[in-house]
């Protein structure tokens, strides 16, 4: 039996980091501004522009509710994933079924067909959020819970996020120029609706191939040693991976900073085109600054995580992120001072907050590992499955929050007949800055030296 996968195998497993990043990015970063369009921007309405109870959007109702519904499907998977006994292995059959329902979903939320403003359209949109969401879930809790199974060296894992990060934030690099894109097909005659629809549809099938190469990199059981399958139920399994404290306490920091990096994401474009008065075809060029130092950036955290650890890189990640989410808030103003270099405001800021999206990517997962490690090694039993729904349900929940307030936010302030705001487009900075805050205080709980000596201790050797 091989036990060492190659590095061809790593990065084709990889792969499926650069469909994460479309999809992401078009469900992150483009959700609202397709479904809740500025004048600016020519799209058409397709939902119902009204608020229920009086400040709720209908956009923030069917991406949070399609969130919250979706996020108890997390344990489930994971329960599934830890016992399977399928004969090629506890983890790649789930990837094999859901590459293709992954990439379906998330391009059909975007072809809603009803006429503008319907409740019909509302519908469709929540029903492919739901079926994406439960897709990704089906696919990455698996996928990620196999990683420290088949790299048990804690070190060698940073390598390997390194390079599964670089693959989704280089693919999220291309989502952040769909602008561009757009635009070139606006120019060609097509109208803007079709135009960002044409657009997404490639993407889709670049994600597709791309989760597909994954879910076949390599058979699992090839490089899987021996490992223990947890016989407890569901609610005791849950309640014994909360009891993990550092588990605990850096899971709560990673979903405040979930929520924060969720805020920037959502809203980063009308901060670029309404903030800093960044014209739209031009934005591209601030979210491109932002991961190509971000990118660069990648062999510095790497290495410096390998050498003094992970923690102080989350820790310092989250106070730029308060700090520019405090920015934000005024970054209007600035925008003024700076009138007629507004392009250069927002390079600056995609500068500043490429440091965070580097730290913030990388880091967290190959934390995760380290801490399921540490359980392995000292209950004997692999609970690699609920250990990475606990955190994906946490994100989810985080990310929910963020599409429900972000979207509601956005709205204030805003004009009649618009549904964007700029005293709302401000208020997100305050919103997320807290946000942030809070993930500096968890992160600084985390006891990453007692979790680092405990594999060291239990493997019976010193980590290279």
């Amino acid at each position: 039996m091989e036990r060492t996968l190659p590095r061809r195998k790593i990065l084709r497993y990889c792969l499926a980091d650069i469909a994460k990043g479309l999809f992401n990015g078009m469900i992150g970063n483009y959700l609202l501004y397709f479904f809740q369009p500025t004048v600016k921007s020519g799209l058409p309405a397709l939902l119902p522009q009204g608020r229920l109870f009086g400040f709720l959007t209908v956009m923030a109702l069917v991406t949070g509710l399609g969130k919250i519904v979706d996020a108890v499907t997390d344990p489930l998977v994971a329960g599934l994933s830890d016992k399977c006994t399928h004969p090629d292995g506890r983890r790649m059959p789930f990837l094999r079924w859901a590459a293709v329902p992954y990439a379906l979903s998330v391009l059909l939320i975007f072809y809603a067909p009803f006429e503008t403003g319907s409740a019909a359209n509302a519908v469709w949109v929540g029903a492919f959020l739901v079926a994406y969401y439960a897709a990704y879930t089906f696919f990455f809790i698996p996928r990620n819970a196999l990683v420290p199974e088949i790299i048990p060296d804690s070190k060698a894992r940073v390598g390997y996020y390194g390079i599964s990060t670089a693959f989704f934030m280089g693919s999220s690099s291309f989502m952040y120029a769909a602008t561009l894109f757009v635009n070139l097909l606006k120019g060609a005659g097509l109208s803007p609706l079709w135009a960002w629809r044409a657009v997404f549809t490639g993407f889709a099938a670049i994600g597709l191939t791309c989760v597909l190469l994954s879910a076949t990199a390599f058979r699992e059981k090839d490089y899987v040693r021996g490992s223990a399958k947890p016989t407890e139920g569901l609610l005791r399994a849950c309640r014994t991976v909360l009891q993990n404290r550092n588990f605990v306490c850096f899971t709560l920091g990673d979903l405040f900073s979930y929520v924060s990096m969720a805020f920037f994401q959502t809203a980063m474009l009308y901060y670029i085109t309404l903030l800093l008065n960044v014209p739209e075809s031009q934005s591209f060029l601030v979210m491109l600054a932002a991961i190509a130092v971000a990118l660069c950036l990648f062999p510095f955290v790497v290495s410096f995580s390998r050498r003094h650890g992970k923690k102080p890189l989350l820790v310092a990640a989250s106070v730029v992120f308060t700090a520019v989410f405090a920015l934000i808030y005024v970054g209007d103003r600035i925008a003024a001072l700076a009138a007629g270099h507004t392009l250069w405001l927002g390079l600056a800021m995609g500068l500043v907050v490429a440091f965070p999206f580097a730290a913030i990517n990388i880091l967290p997962q190959s934390v995760l590992s380290d801490i399921i490690q540490q359980d392995s090694l000292e209950h004997g039993v692999n609970r690699e499955g609920f250990f990475s729904a606990a955190k994906t349900f946490l994100e989810k929940i985080a990310s929910a929050l963020a599409m429900v307030v972000v979207s509601s936010v956005l709205a204030v302030g805003a004009a009649q007949g618009e549904s964007v705001g700029l005293a709302g487009v401000k208020l997100t900075g305050i919103y997320a800055g807290v946000f942030s805050l809070l993930s500096l205080v968890f992160f600084t709980r985390y006891n990453e030296k007692k979790v680092t000596a405990c594999i060291e201790a239990r493997s019976g050797r010193r980590e290279p």
